[in-house]
């Protein structure tokens, strides 16, 4: 009982990680060196931002536009409503901004890659490229990896700034709080540590898409069903990751601040 319900699936778990790590450290290791296939990163950049831009964008928005709700409801009472942007700013800017945005990374652009790996795996393209001696890591991996790890911090950024004009509108335009104040709250607490914690964490969320999606693509089993499986439990995967990851980051960030 204790073998079959206990020690197999852990030993099945760290086997996992421990072939996950691996394949980090090879598409790391590969990274660096020649051949990079420029016209491939440039491709699965611009896929990546033009496909996750509009689900980052309809997501953070609103949330920014909750968030002013929630904290005029708690600071107006109290008579300082003119702290609800410096809230609104740290909770948006150092929380939200990157696990949302990373969230919709993995949705859109990690199941689509873990998809299009797994299909090459099933009808036998990565083996035919091994037979041509072209590294199927280096010519499909790696482009996917560095696309995924470059424009996570970009969209973060973009997310940001939409979620912050979001609860400025909903602040000044719907609820009347003074211009000059809401302004003033923003520049008075965000500081350019809280927009480096941002992208720290979004640089860390982009390394683990690139790695949990390019891998469960990469050696995908069991054919058409396989590669569905592939596909949702990278996003799985991925979620829950970020979720855990965050809250060390977060400790991280506020002992070093």
């Amino acid at each position: 009982m204790l073998d079959k319900y206990i020690l197999r699936p852990l030993t099945a778990l760290f086997d996992e990680l421990g072939r996950v790590v691996l394949f980090a450290v090879e598409a790391i290791y590969l990274l660096f060196r020649p051949p990079l296939f420029w016209r491939e990163i440039m491709y699965e950049s611009y896929h990546v931002a033009s496909t996750c831009i509009v689900p980052v964008v309809c997501t953070v928005a609103p949330i920014g536009c909750i968030l002013a709700i929630q904290a005029l409801n708690i600071l107006r009472p109290l008579g300082v409503e003119k702290l609800m942007s410096s809230m609104v700013v740290v909770i948006m800017v150092r929380e939200l901004s990157p696990t949302m945005t990373s969230i919709m990374i993995a949705a859109q652009a990690g199941t689509s890659m873990a998809a299009e790996l797994g299909t090459m795996r099933v009808k036998e393209e990565i083996d035919a490229q091994d037979v041509m001696a072209v590294n199927p890591i280096q010519y499909l991996v790696i482009p996917r990896f560095s696309a995924l790890f470059a424009m996570c911090p970009v969209l973060t950024v973009i997310a940001c700034f939409v979620g912050i004009m979001g609860s400025y509108v909903i602040s000044v335009y719907v609820e009347g709080v003074n211009k000059g104040a809401f302004l003033d709250g923003l520049w008075t607490y965000l500081k350019m540590y809280d927009v480096g914690g941002a992208i720290l964490k979004s640089c860390v969320f982009g390394l683990v898409v690139a790695v949990i999606s390019c891998y469960k693509g990469y050696y995908v089993t069991g054919g058409a069903a396989g590669v569905g499986r592939a596909a949702n439990d990278a996003v799985v995967i991925c979620i829950t990751t970020f979720l855990i990851l965050n809250y060390f980051l977060t400790s991280l960030l506020w002992i070093t601040n």
